[in-house]
């Protein structure tokens, strides 16, 4: 367990924020509320309702489980795009990567990624799976895989560690 798994488990436990805003409803009891109210079954297409809509600000991004599987949807220009949230370089959660216009960066090695496409933009071999996804009724819903992305995992990075040749 990293540093950052051990800080989000003390959030958890404390109910979400601390300080000066305390008083704002955490991620956590948002996401609560709001999947409360999720209708239960999919729609006649098959897709399924992840959030409420409102959940998700313009020029943001969030994961969701659907069907087994994480999935990053983000909000850019009023239109929602779904990709899976597995960085293939290292599993890297892309949804909690930053977002500039169209392109995500993968928190742990600057990968990035096209999110209206999927295509990797540090190696073009290497594209992430994207989801049907649209808003209606109030809320976001997932279809199906609509592109297929890699497998593959590993290869090269550069974060910042430096290290000698000890002999």
């Amino acid at each position: 367990m990293g540093l950052r798994d051990r800080l989000k488990g003390a959030l958890k436990r404390a109910g979400g924020r601390s300080g000066p805003n305390a008083a704002e409803p955490s991620t956590i009891q948002r996401r609560t509320a709001a999947r409360r109210d999720l209708p239960d079954a999919p729609d006649a297409d098959g897709y399924v309702a992840v959030a409420a809509a409102s959940l998700l600000a313009e020029g943001k991004g969030t994961t969701f489980r659907v069907h087994g599987t994480n999935v990053a949807i983000y909000r850019v220009g009023g239109t929602l795009h779904a990709i899976d949230d597995a960085c293939t370089h290292e599993d890297g959660p892309l949804g909690e990567g930053d977002l500039d216009g169209m392109v995500v960066t993968c928190p742990y090695h600057d990968w990035r990624f096209d999110v209206s496409t999927g295509a990797c933009l540090t190696d073009e071999t290497r594209p992430v799976s994207c989801f049907a996804v649209r808003e209606r009724d109030g809320f976001i819903w997932v279809g199906s895989k609509v592109r297929e992305g890699t497998d593959a995992r590993g290869g090269e990075h550069d974060d910042g560690l430096k290290t000698r040749l000890v002999e």
